[in-house]
């Protein structure tokens, strides 16, 4: 259990990842009424950045929480691809 900590904590973004699915997967849910899956496809194609569709039309409250949506997904990324970096760069340094 220490170890998946310890990796959690070094490695933020794989909780975060999951934590902005699921807060993006349970506020289109309240926010919008969509279904669980309309709900998770919204959330993937808008932390992807794929801009494919809406499912439905989004209400003014579902565009802001949709930009918030984006926002988190892609500070998420950017944590990852410094820890990456970090890593790499560690690695060749040895």
């Amino acid at each position: 259990m220490m170890n998946v900590l310890a990796y959690c904590r070094r490695n933020i973004f794989v909780p975060l990842s999951v934590l902005v699915i699921l807060a993006g997967t349970i506020g289109y849910r309240l926010i919008e009424g969509y279904s669980w899956l309309d709900a998770f496809y919204m959330t993937c194609i808008t932390v992807a950045t794929v801009g494919f569709c809406e499912v439905h039309e989004l209400s003014p409250v579902g565009k802001l929480f949709t930009v918030g949506i984006i926002i988190a997904g892609l500070a998420t990324v950017v944590i990852a691809a410094s820890r990456i970096g970090e890593d790499l760069i560690a690695a060749t340094a040895r």
